[in-house]
């Protein structure tokens, strides 16, 4: 289901979608065939898919490295673009992807000296849509406490726990992850603060109705949804179904 246009006037009311639309499945591009994202992207579109998400690797915050801004850029789609930065230094990134038309931007604390100046970087419009901010999410690696949110909780929009150790593979959540969810939960409303939560890494369709049980606003797949033997469409609906939406 795609957002309408209220539905992307304002940062709140895109958050709004978000939570009545939960759990929305962001679809990582970077599974896909690299000879043919535009295809990838197609599909993904006729299917209803409403975010697309990009991994943003430098080979130094994460073993991979990937193709960052310039990619996001030529993506040409009526998804949101859905990025997540897994560098060493975001704020020299963060320009960038928002020139690029990232409409929710995933920065880690883990190793960034000034957390606080990365996000306050991504308190703007998003490119092309004045009156509507980007979406502010802090993503944290399966080791780190949910704790280290809790100076920044008024300042952002989505908290994202990631299941498996950025650029590794293996691993799925579990119940040390539902702990950190429900932990997260307290903390925010003991805060007063209500950000979105969306789960990252290890998603396939055995493993989907675990993260669904735990009542996220978003689940990050890949390649769960570019799998052989099925339609992306087909591969979607798959998801959908053992999730439970």
């Amino acid at each position: 289901m795609f957002p309408s246009t209220d539905d992307l006037a304002t940062r709140d009311a895109l958050k709004a979608f978000l939570r009545r639309a939960a759990p929305s499945l962001s679809v990582g591009l970077l599974a896909a065939d690299a000879m043919a994202y535009g295809a990838a992207i197609a599909e993904l579109e006729a299917a209803g898919n409403a975010l697309l998400h990009f991994d943003v690797m430098d080979g130094v915050f994460c073993p991979g490295f990937t193709a960052g801004p310039p990619l996001v850029a030529a993506s040409k789609t009526k998804m949101l673009k859905d990025v997540h930065l897994m560098v060493a230094d975001p704020l020299s990134v963060i320009p960038a992807v928002l020139k690029a038309g990232a409409d929710i931007v995933h920065v880690h604390p883990e190793g960034l000296v000034h957390f606080h100046r990365a996000l306050a970087l991504l308190d703007v419009d998003v490119a092309s849509h004045p009156g509507r901010r980007v979406l502010r999410a802090v993503a944290l690696n399966p080791a780190t406490p949910v704790d280290v949110v809790v100076p920044v909780l008024h300042a952002i929009d989505m908290v994202t726990l990631l299941a498996v150790d950025p650029g590794w593979s293996g691993g799925a959540p579990d119940a040390a992850l539902g702990c950190k969810i429900e932990r997260l939960r307290q903390l925010a409303a003991d805060a007063g603060a209500d950000p979105l939560i969306a789960i990252d890494g290890g998603i396939t369709e055995a493993t989907i109705g675990v993260a669904a049980s735990f009542r996220p606003d978003m689940i990050v797949s890949g390649s769960a949804v570019f799998k052989g033997g099925a339609s992306i469409a087909d591969n979607l609906n798959g998801l959908r179904r053992a999730a439970g939406v």
